[in-house]
């Protein structure tokens, strides 16, 4: 049998990630399509609701 050669990862500590990533303008492209399509659904729920009570009433 062959052995596998083990490959050793070491793990970034938190503040090297932190110092080392800063948002650039697609991470706030993304940010901020992601709030849309959130508040886009919270909007469209809540105005469904609203003609569905119109319907009923």
């Amino acid at each position: 049998m062959e052995q596998l050669k083990v490959i050793q990862i070491r793990k970034r500590k938190p503040k090297e990630v932190a110092q080392s990533h800063e948002p650039d303008m697609y991470d706030k492209a993304v940010e901020k399509a992601f709030w849309f399509v959130i508040g886009f659904s919270v909007a469209l729920i809540i105005s469904c609701v609203a003609f569905g009570q119109t319907l009923y009433a």
